[in-house]
């Protein structure tokens, strides 16, 4: 069995969630919009659910839209500008995920002026947001943690620049925040940070592929393209994936059980690799030291593909970049490159990520790996 360090990628189901989907498929059979007995009792289990998901993340019930994943959910705030009879401004940086950029060629045809925030050592500056900010801003568009190199952004502050520039505009301006590699594993606040809206998966925490969320403070906000059959309140068409919304929940509870001291045991197993390594002169540590301890980042002596490989052959799962992109490489060495990375290091830097489930042993075994194939 290989050894797996490819978690910001997508983590195994636990056996709870996949408890959890067995049983909702067993027992709620029916389509929640129906409204049958059968159909009651699968939309009361939903709206169960969004309440308990909604618990965890110290957010109101209504706060919630279940998505096919966090792919979806950012693309429901993308298309929603199309609305917009007059183009304005989107702010947003060059390290986002691929789900966000990839609208940015869109939006600049129709009209959108694109400002992206320089990231310089992976964070973007409140001081260059309230710079950029004019009033024909109507999107603000920054990840929470960066999915290559685990990076912090302080979202808190960045969302009270633009609250503290709209009491002069006397308009709303949306701030959105991928938080996908958040959920679980940082302090995730959505009320705190007073975000408009946030997007998430189940995958990247032990849940189901193909089932996430939006958040959105006010739902009045969004209108979206295609609101099909009216469920999820018009802001998602399409028969509710009950058995997959339930596991989303399990898992999400799962995750949160003692969440501190996982990140702590987490921080441990990326400690000893970052110590291991530090004063190596073959290879270079490109995360942040405040970075989430479930992403590293880390320039190899020979390419990210080709070292990759070498770790396969060993039987260690790794990854040379973001798993959603059809050109991997280059989109994580764009945002190496963004932060300030050179160009040699990012396109040799590999992406180790871990979960709670993540053994020292195995930890050990990967950095004895690495250390051979550094050494020939």
């Amino acid at each position: 069995m290989d050894f797996y360090f490819d978690n910001a990628a997508t983590t195994p189901i636990s056996k709870r969630a996949l408890e959890e989907y067995a049983s909702t498929c067993a027992n709620y059979q029916a389509n929640p919009s129906s409204i049958h007995r059968e159909g009651l009792k699968a939309h009361e289990y939903l709206e169960e659910n969004r309440d308990r998901i909604a618990k965890v993340l110290k957010v109101e019930k209504e706060n919630i839209v279940f998505t096919s994943g966090a792919t979806e959910a950012i693309a429901i705030v993308m298309e929603n500008l199309l609305w917009q009879k007059t183009p304005g401004r989107i702010i947003t940086t060059r390290i986002e995920h691929e789900a966000v950029l990839s609208f940015i060629p869109l939006l600049k045809e129709k009209g959108w002026d694109i400002v992206q925030l320089k990231t310089k050592g992976g964070f973007a500056d409140p001081s260059d947001l309230k710079e950029a900010l004019n009033e024909e801003t109507r999107l603000v568009a920054i990840m929470s943690v960066n999915n290559v190199t685990g990076a912090v952004q302080d979202i808190r502050t960045l969302v009270e620049t633009v609250r503290e520039y709209e009491k002069n505009l006397k308009r709303k301006i949306f701030f959105f925040s991928d938080s996908v590699q958040a959920l679980g594993k940082t302090g995730l606040d959505l009320k705190g940070w007073d975000v408009d809206g946030a997007s998430f998966s189940a995958h990247k925490i032990t849940g189901p592929r193909g089932i996430g969320m939006l958040y959105l403070k006010n739902r009045q906000l969004i209108r979206p393209l295609a609101p099909a059959g009216g469920q999820e309140s018009g802001l998602r068409g399409g028969t509710e994936n009950l058995a997959a919304i339930s596991a989303f929940r399990a898992a999400l509870e799962e995750t949160y059980e003692n969440r501190l001291e996982k990140e702590e045991r987490v921080r441990g197993l990326n400690n000893l690799i970052r110590n291991a390594f530090s004063d190596s002169g073959s290879f270079h540590i490109n995360s942040p030291e405040n970075a989430s301890p479930y992403i590293l980042s880390i320039a190899t002596p020979l390419p990210a593909e080709v070292f990759t490989r070498m770790l396969i052959d060993k039987g260690f799962c790794v990854s040379s970049g973001s798993a959603c992109s059809n050109n991997a490489r280059k989109k994580a060495g764009g945002v190496l490159e963004a932060m300030g990375v050179p160009g040699k290091l990012s396109m040799n830097s590999i992406r180790i990520s871990f979960s709670d489930s993540t053994e020292k042993e195995e930890t050990l075994l990967l950095i004895k790996a690495m250390k051979e194939i550094a050494n020939g």
